[in-house]
C-alpha cells in the first residue's frame, strides 16, 4: 500500500513560496465536493479525489494513472525548514517544489535550495511563478496552455525570453530543464511549470505533475512498512495535556497507548493522546483539535505523553506495541546515533547540530577538515574545553548548525580565544569557517613576518647629517621597501650598524615606507668613514630571513620584492650560494 509523498516548497525570499502554498490550499478547499483538504499538524493533505477534480484534464493529457492517496505539503516553506527535516541519509521530503520568480530568475537562496536538494538527492519540480506580472499578460479561467495560446505575440515573446533565461541558468548549474508539456524524459529533465500564485494559473498542472512524477519514480519509496517512523517538528505546551510534540509521521502508523520511543534524549513514554485538527472547510476557520485513535503515514500529528519537557525538535521517533519492543527500538536509535557521532582526542574542529540528519550532512560537508568531535545538541562548556586542547590554530573552532549557544558559553569561548560559528544554512558554515581559517593563517604569517627583517633601501640625503657618531643621526629618503628600528644595515655587503630610532616630523615611528623622508639614528658607523652623504643603504637580511621571505612573498609589496632581488644580487656577488 502506498502513502502520500511528502512535498516541501523552497525558493528565494519574495519569490512567492507562502502565496503558492496558500493558493494550493484555497484551490483544494474550493473543490469541496471532492473532499477538500485535511490540514494536519504542520502539513496539508490534498487527497487524490481533490487532485483529480482540479487536475483531471492534465492527468489524462499525460496518461498518468495515479494510485497514491494524495499529496502531503509541509506547511513551512523555505530551505531552513527543509534542512531541519533531515533524517539519516537524506530528507523526509520525497519531492520538492522550487519556486522561481520568472522575471528575477535564480537568486542566492535559490542556489542554496538547489544545493540542498542535490545533496539530499531530492527530486524537484520548478514552479515558475508570477507569470501574471509579465507585461500584457491576460488571465483567463483556464489551464496554463489554453491561457498561453490566448496571449498576444509580444507577450509570448517576453514570456519565452524569460522562460529560457531560467532554463539557461539551470543548465549552467547542471540541471537540464524544460516546460512540462515539452519534456521528453521526465527522469532526466527537471520539469518547469509556469504559474501564478496570485491568479491560480498553473496550479492544476503543478498538482498533476507532482502526482505523476511521484507515482512514476517514487513508488518504491512510498511503500508503507509496518514500523512507524517520524520526526519532531516542534515541542509545545497544550492546555490540559502539558508538554506535547508536533510530529510528522513519514512511515507506518501510530496509535494511542503505543509506546513512544525518542532519540534525544533517549526515552520511552506511553502515548496518552493523538490530536489532529478538525477538517478545514475554509481558510479562515480557526484550528480546533480532535482526539484520534491512530494516525497513518504520511501525516502531521500532535502527540501527548509524559516526560516530553526535555525533548529536542528534529529528533527521530518510533512507536512500539510492547515495552520490550520499545527497548529494542531505543537501542537501535542509540546505535544509529553512535554510528554517526564522532568522539576523538585528536586535533580537529568540533561540530554540533540540532538533529542526527543535520549532523550527518555537516560531517559530510566538513569531511576535508580534521574533526575532533561531532555530536547532536547544543554547545556546552565541555566542548569549549575540548576545543581549547587543540594545538593547530585553525582547529580551535566550534561549528554549530541550527543551534544557539548560551551567552555564558560564548563568553568562555571568547576568553579562550576560540572561534564559534553558527548558522542555519550548512554551506554558509563551511564558507565562514574556511574564510576564518584563511584570515587566521594570514594573521599568523603577518605576525611571523614581523619577526623577520624585511627588504628596505634608503638614501642618505645631502646636507642632512645631524650627528656624526654615537649614534650617527642622518636624514634619509626611503627609496624602496620598509625600514624599522632594530633593523641592521649594510653597504656593498659590509655591515654598517643597527637602526636605533626612526623619526618623522620630530616624532618617533615604528616603520617607514617608500617615499617617507625620515631622520634615522644608527648605532655603529661614523659619518665620513663608514657612511657618507648620498650613500644608499640596504636592510641587512640574513640567509634564513631571505628563505622565509620567499615563503611570504604574497604578503610583500612589489617594491619590497624588487629590493629583495637587489639585496640577493649584492650578496651573491660575494657569496654565490647565498640564500640557497
Amino acid at each position: 500500500m502506498l502513502r502520500q509523498p511528502i512535498v516541501a516548497v523552497l525558493g528565494h525570499v519574495d519569490h512567492g513560496k507562502t502565496t503558492l502554498l496558500d493558493l494550493i490550499r484555497q484551490t483544494a478547499i474550493a473543490a469541496k465536493e471532492a473532499g477538500g483538504i485535511t490540514q494536519t499538524i504542520g502539513t496539508t493533505e490534498i487527497p487524490l479525489e481533490t487532485i483529480k477534480t482540479i487536475s483531471g484534464q492534465i492527468l489524462n493529457m499525460f496518461g498518468f494513472e495515479i494510485s497514491i492517496p494524495g499529496l502531503l505539503f509541509i506547511d513551512t516553506p523555505g530551505h531552513e525548514a527543509f534542512i531541519s527535516l533531515r533524517k539519516r541519509g537524506g530528507s523526509i521530503a520525497d519531492i520538492a517544489v522550487l519556486v522561481i520568480d520568472i522575471s528575477e530568475g535564480i537568486m542566492p537562496q535559490t542556489e542554496e535550495s538547489m544545493q540542498i536538494l542535490k545533496n539530499t538527492k531530492t527530486p524537484f519540480v520548478v514552479a515558475l511563478n508570477k507569470i501574471d506580472k509579465i507585461q500584457g499578460w491576460h488571465t483567463h479561467d483556464e489551464s496554463f496552455l489554453k491561457n498561453y495560446q490566448k496571449q498576444q505575440d509580444v507577450t509570448k515573446e517576453i514570456f519565452e525570453e524569460r522562460f529560457y533565461n531560467v532554463v539557461s541558468q539551470l543548465s549552467h548549474r547542471g540541471f537540464e530543464s524544460e516546460r512540462f508539456d515539452r519534456v521528453q524524459d521526465f527522469k532526466k529533465t527537471v520539469t518547469i511549470v509556469p504559474l501564478s500564485g496570485k491568479t491560480g494559473e498553473g496550479i492544476p498542472e503543478l498538482l498533476a505533475i507532482l502526482s505523476g512524477l511521484a507515482q512514476q519514480f517514487l513508488k518504491g519509496k512510498l511503500e508503507k512498512t509496518e514500523q512507524s517512523a517520524g520526526m519532531i517538528l516542534d515541542v509545545k505546551e497544550v492546555t490540559g495535556l502539558g508538554t506535547a510534540i508536533d510530529c510528522i509521521i513519514y512511515d507506518g502508523k501510530i496509535a494511542k497507548n503505543d509506546f513512544l520511543v525518542l532519540s534525544k534524549p533517549p526515552m520511552i513514554a506511553k502515548i496518552r493522546a493523538l490530536l489532529m485538527p478538525e477538517p478545514l472547510r475554509d481558510m479562515r476557520t480557526e484550528k480546533k483539535f480532535k482526539n484520534v485513535e491512530e494516525v497513518n503515514s504520511a501525516a502531521g500529528v500532535k502527540i501527548a505523553a509524559p516526560g516530553l519537557e526535555t525533548v529536542v525538535a528534529g529528533s527521530q521517533i518510533r512507536t512500539a506495541k510492547t515495552f520490550e519492543e520499545a527497548e529494542m527500538l531505543l537501542n537501535e536509535l542509540e546505535k544509529e546515533i553512535e554510528e554517526v557521532e564522532i568522539f576523538t582526542e585528536k586535533d580537529g574542529i568540533i561540530l554540533k547540530a540540532d538533529t542526527l540528519g543535520s549532523l550527518e550532512a555537516l560531517i559530510n560537508i566538513f569531511s576535508k577538515h580534521p574533526i575532533r568531535e561531532a555530536t547532536v545538541g547544543n554547545v556546552t562548556k565541555k566542548h569549549v574545553i575540548s576545543a581549547e586542547a587543540n594545538i593547530e590554530p585553525s582547529n580551535r573552532a566550534i561549528v554549530g548548525f541550527n543551534i544557539h549557544p548560551s551567552e555564558e558559553v560564548l563568553k568562555l569561548a571568547q576568553d579562550k580565544k576560540l572561534k564559534v560559528l553558527t548558522a542555519n544554512v550548512i554551506y554558509h558554515l563551511l564558507e565562514e569557517y574556511e574564510k576564518w581559517v584563511q584570515e587566521e593563517k594570514e594573521a599568523t604569517r603577518k605576525k611571523e613576518l614581523d619577526t623577520i627583517t624585511r627588504p628596505g633601501k634608503m638614501l642618505i640625503l645631502p646636507g642632512c647629517i645631524f650627528r656624526a657618531s654615537n649614534p650617527a643621526i642622518v636624514g634619509c629618503d626611503v627609496i624602496s621597501g620598509i625600514v624599522k628600528p632594530g633593523y641592521k644595515l649594510f653597504k656593498d655587503d659590509k655591515p654598517i650598524g643597527e637602526i636605533k630610532q626612526v623619526q618623522s616630523q620630530g616624532k618617533s615611528i615604528n616603520e617607514a615606507k617608500i617615499g617617507d623622508k625620515i631622520a634615522v639614528s644608527i648605532e655603529g658607523p661614523t659619518v665620513g668613514r663608514q657612511i657618507n652623504e648620498s650613500d644608499v643603504l640596504y636592510t641587512d637580511i640574513t640567509e634564513e630571513d631571505y628563505r622565509k621571505l620567499k615563503k611570504f612573498d604574497k604578503l610583500l609589496t612589489e617594491n619590497e620584492l624588487k629590493v629583495m632581488e637587489e639585496i640577493k644580487a649584492i650578496k651573491r656577488k660575494y657569496n654565490p650560494r647565498w640564500g640557497l
